[in-house]
């Protein structure tokens, strides 16, 4: 945290910040936790190791640090544990008063601001060696809902038949409104070959991964997990699929679904049929045959986590080896929470043997930093980075409470995961993204560009792009069909450009991140991105008027949004008139 950061931490802490965190370290690494603190009052930290539950306290000494306001400064070593956790710790002074983190609420399904929380700090101890495959750093995600993104064989949406949970299936003509309230039977005939129809849409647009999911209409009640559903096409399809879009440069991920199958699925059939059956044991009955099924949804009946479980998804034979033969990069796995952490290292273990290389995201929309020491995941959907810039866009943070917020998410990421965290801004569960910037083409910019300068894999929902909306507030609403003859060109122009600024410039693809601005008063905002002695400076005016911003810099820059065009700096200073609400991503002239 530079000094930028640290005094805007200040600032939105009023003033008062005994204590700055270490970042997420290796195993087995020293970090030095530093205390402002009273001259008399005998700090001790008392630290936990969350997955051990192990206990120790570490007395602080008087370093010759200079004195603040608040006291001296209070120091102490501590050797990180040499196996992957969550240290957390808090202090205590001789007078009993106990001092902990105070940060942002951010929110788990819904985003929060304004509202502060008191926790214990926390450090990230992570595994060096399990850290993400260096491809997937500077990658620019897209994500499908298949039968919502395209048709390729008009005769696919009718390969299956027969009600769905006992309702009869409903198919709409493209560009009708999903089924209000939803009931999961309402088909558009979106296929696997309509994807591939569109790959030159993606690439045009600077995408380089594709993710999508695989009776339902999304498809996250399988009924055989060895199959591609034949509403969407066939394996062969799939294969293909991803021939095509590797000849593009684009790699496909898939979703995993490990909690959850459908009811009508022949395994579970089974199971509620006869206790002898091997998949009895498999699924989680409150009194067989009764049961009661993820969130209390009688179409998906949980599996429960034994042995046979996990050989049949990640054995030798289990599914997702299946899947990966067909040649995709990694998978999604859905609500993740459900499934034990212990479950989850064994699956990311048995991954990386198979696949090296793998990316593994996880689906949690609250904090992930458990997942995040190098024996689980890759990344994860960062909810609360979109809860961030959105909020960002739609004027609920100061400059001050934006770099903290990123800050803290950066604090407690391993970097190389920082770098690869799946940033979103909407998804198949949310509101479009136009609808939660109130129809405010120019707030949408705000986020996008926020997003796409930003250190991370920016994923961009399908018809984002093209100025999607829905009617309902429900999430289903938001999984409309794309409109492929009715593209808003404007927004459609604008993510053409971020994209490819983003994936032009090294810095802005790979590079290291620094706050080099912040004015409350003027609601702006900047970081520096940096890569091999390549650098951009991203700045933003979400206030209502032009603003005014002074950096110390030399030479002739470009905006490579092309909202400034060329400035130049002038003794030692860069003197830019940003317009209200607006963002300029500077590259040196040179640079081109």
């Amino acid at each position: 945290m530079n000094a930028i950061s640290l005094e805007a931490a200040f600032k939105v802490r009023g003033g008062h910040m005994p204590h700055v965190p270490p970042p997420a370290s290796p195993l087995s690494s020293t970090v030095t936790l530093e205390l402002l603190a009273p001259a008399e009052s005998a700090p001790e930290a008392v630290v936990v190791d969350t997955r051990r539950t192990l206990t120790w306290r570490v007395a602080l000494s008087p370093s010759e640090r200079p004195r603040g306001e608040g006291g001296i400064t209070w120091q102490a070593k501590l050797l990180l544990p040499s196996e992957p956790t969550i240290l957390t710790y808090h202090f205590v002074l001789n007078d009993g008063a106990l001092i902990r983190e105070k940060r942002q609420f951010e929110g788990v399904t819904a985003p929060q601001f304004g509202t502060w929380e008191e926790k214990d700090f926390r450090i990230a101890v992570f595994d060096p060696q399990g850290m993400p495959a260096a491809w997937v750093r500077g990658q620019v995600m897209y994500q499908i809902f298949p039968d919502r993104f395209a048709i390729g064989d008009p005769d696919s949406i009718h390969r299956k038949s027969g009600p769905v949970y006992g309702r009869d299936p409903i198919y709409n003509a493209w560009g009708d409104m999903p089924e209000h309230p939803p009931k999961s039977r309402d088909f558009f005939g979106g296929d696997l070959r309509g994807v591939m129809d569109k790959l030159d849409h993606l690439h045009d647009l600077g995408v380089t991964m594709i993710y999508f999911e695989s009776p339902s209409n999304h498809r996250y009640d399988a009924s055989d997990y060895f199959r591609v559903d034949a509403r969407l096409g066939t394996e062969d399809d799939l294969r293909e699929l991803v021939r095509k879009a590797e000849a593009r440069g684009m790699r496909v991920m898939l979703d995993a679904v490990l909690n959850h199958c459908s009811s009508e699925s022949v395994m579970f059939r089974e199971a509620q049929a006869d206790k002898t059956s091997p998949w009895y044991r498999r699924f989680e009955f409150t009194e067989w045959p009764a049961y009661t099924g993820w969130l209390n949804v009688k179409s998906m009946p949980e599996f429960v986590e034994c042995p046979e479980t996990e050989d049949f998804f990640f054995g030798p034979n289990g599914v997702t080896q299946h899947w990966l033969k067909t040649g995709i990069a990694g998978f999604r796995t859905d609500v993740t929470p459900w499934i034990t952490e212990t479950m989850w290292r064994r699956f990311f273990k048995a991954m990386r043997v198979v696949k090296p290389d793998i990316y593994l995201i996880a689906e949690d929309w609250g904090d992930n930093t458990p997942r995040f020491t190098g024996d689980q995941f890759d990344a994860a959907m960062n909810y609360r980075f979109a809860y961030t810039a959105v909020g960002w866009a739609n004027t609920k943070l100061t400059p001050s409470e934006l770099d903290d917020r990123l800050e803290v998410l950066r604090r407690d990421t391993p970097e190389a995961i920082f770098h690869t965290q799946m940033n979103l801004l909407t998804s198949h569960d949310t509101p479009r993204l136009l609808n939660l910037v109130e129809f405010d083409k120019v707030r949408l910019k705000m986020a996008v560009a926020l997003q796409m300068a930003y250190p991370g894999v920016p994923m961009v929902y399908y018809g984002e792009e093209a100025g999607c909306t829905q009617v309902h507030p429900e999430c289903e609403s938001g999984r409309v069909s794309f409109p492929w003859d009715g593209m808003d060109e404007e927004v459609r122009a604008f993510f053409r450009t971020a994209i490819a600024a983003r994936r032009t410039s090294k810095a802005l693809s790979l590079g290291n991140i620094e706050t080099i601005w912040i004015d409350d008063a003027q609601h702006t905002y900047g970081f520096a991105r940096e890569h091999n002695g390549e650098r951009v400076l991203a700045l933003f005016n979400n206030g209502a008027a032009d603003a005014q911003i002074h950096l110390a810099a030399n030479g002739a820059w470009h905006d490579l949004l092309g909202q400034l065009g060329h400035v130049r700096a002038a003794a030692g200073k860069l003197n830019i008139t940003l317009p209200a609400k607006s963002a300029a991503w500077l590259a040196p002239l040179s640079a081109g």
